[in-house]
């Protein structure tokens, strides 16, 4: 254990600990306030029984997304034999499984109650409700997530017989359908079940939510794979297998924005009194975050398309971009599906996160980078990487 602290110490920057401290710092702020609201109630949050749904829910569905879309690594690498993505293969997984416990962390932290969270679908469920299934699919897609961990951590080490490749390469195949279809794709029809809200009502939700996983996920990858090369002053990836990678941004970001466009046309056409209201708050109270989704979609493709787009910079920008759009979207459906009032009547309904609600948040997110720094750190993260050392037995490997 000595030699391996050793080791650490001795490839590890300042700016490491600097990082992680800063990020250990917001950690602690965001559990500190999530106490509160365990003691003090939901009241510290900005929902109320108008907006019940709030920040949470829309982080919620952003990291479910991001953590769908990260299997599409494993597809390339297993299913299309792209050798160039390998070096991203463990990466894509932690990605995955750090954006799934973020969203668990977000839903939650929503519950109120931790213990009602842990305990659902085992104790508390409703078998007529759409949460029994979609509660009951992260316990199956985590343990998915684990089992490739494990074997791709196989092969890197180099221990790996036939076998074990055959069981990574399907358990990476087999991920992508069920990220995409049977984990993420019943999210959107959560939304889509609910007859009462006119903006969320439409079949073409759960095809719009798997799209809008591709999308995150695949942002978050080309951002990570630059992001890892600048630190390390090393080229992560080939240009070609980032090229490869905006290509196929260019591709998700255009069905994005076909369903998109079809989610407000259909508002528009129907003419319905509730689809032209919440057309209008959206054009109007919402009017920012509109922007975002759809220009920042429609100009990061343009950028793609570009012949200079493909470009570090270029697609850092797009990646970015591209992340903040569907932020966008998440926030657009989640709140402003919920504030039009159901009944005439009502008073026109306000939702604005608090501090302590963005704290929590916040300390989520830097939960993600830290046990993304720290893993990355000390798990070999492709073939011919330093063993790791094996504590629990006590036994100390050494370095390659």
């Amino acid at each position: 254990m000595r030699e391996f602290i050793k080791e650490f110490k001795k490839n590890t920057s300042r700016s490491f600990y600097i990082f992680n401290g800063i990020l250990l710092l917001i950690i602690m702020w965001g559990f500190y306030n999530w106490g509160l609201a365990l003691i003090e109630g939901p009241g510290i949050t900005g929902s109320n029984d108008f907006v019940p749904w709030g920040l949470f829910l829309v982080g919620f569905v952003f990291f479910v997304g991001a953590s769908a879309g990260a299997t599409l690594i494993g597809l390339m690498i297993h299913a299309f034999s792209r050798e160039d993505y390998k070096v991203l293969g463990i990466r894509a997984i932690l990605i995955g499984l750090l954006s799934l416990l973020a969203a668990v962390l977000n839903l939650m932290m929503d519950v109120g109650q931790p213990i009602r969270a842990v305990l659902i679908p085992w104790v508390l469920h409703n078998m007529t409700s759409m949460l029994i299934y979609t509660s009951s699919t992260y316990f199956i897609f985590g343990g998915l997530f684990l089992a490739e961990l494990f074997y791709a951590l196989k092969i890197a080490r180099g221990t790996a017989t036939q076998t074990d490749e055959k069981i990574a390469k399907w358990l990476a195949i087999i991920a992508v359908p069920f990220a995409l279809g049977i984990l993420h794709a019943p999210h959107g029809a959560l939304f889509a079940v609910v007859k009462a809200r006119d903006y969320w009502h439409t079949p073409l939700l759960p095809p719009h939510f798997a799209v809008s996983a591709l999308v995150t996920g695949t942002s978050f990858m080309i951002l990570m794979a630059i992001v890892t090369s600048k630190i390390e002053k090393k080229e992560l990836v080939s240009r070609g297998a980032l090229e490869h990678m905006g290509g196929l941004l260019a591709f998700f970001i255009t069905l994005n924005l076909f369903f998109d466009f079809y989610d407000i046309f259909v508002l528009k056409y129907s003419e319905e009194p509730e689809g032209i209201e919440i057309l209008n708050l959206l054009t109007g109270r919402f009017v920012p975050f509109f922007i975002l989704n759809f220009g920042g979609l429609f100009l990061a493709l343009m950028v793609l398309l570009n012949k200079r787009g493909r470009s570090i910079r270029a697609l850092t920008f797009v990646s970015c971009l591209s992340i903040l759009a569907i932020l966008a979207y998440r926030w657009d459906l989640v709140i402003g599906g919920q504030i039009l009032p159901l009944l005439p009547g009502f008073p026109e309904i306000h939702y604005y996160p608090t501090i302590p609600e963005i704290a929590m948040e916040a300390g989520i997110i830097a939960l993600f980078l830290f046990l993304y720094t720290l893993l990355t750190k000390i798990l070999p993260m492709e073939e011919g990487s330093p063993k790791p050392i094996e504590a629990e037995i006590g036994i100390i490997k050494k370095w390659r």
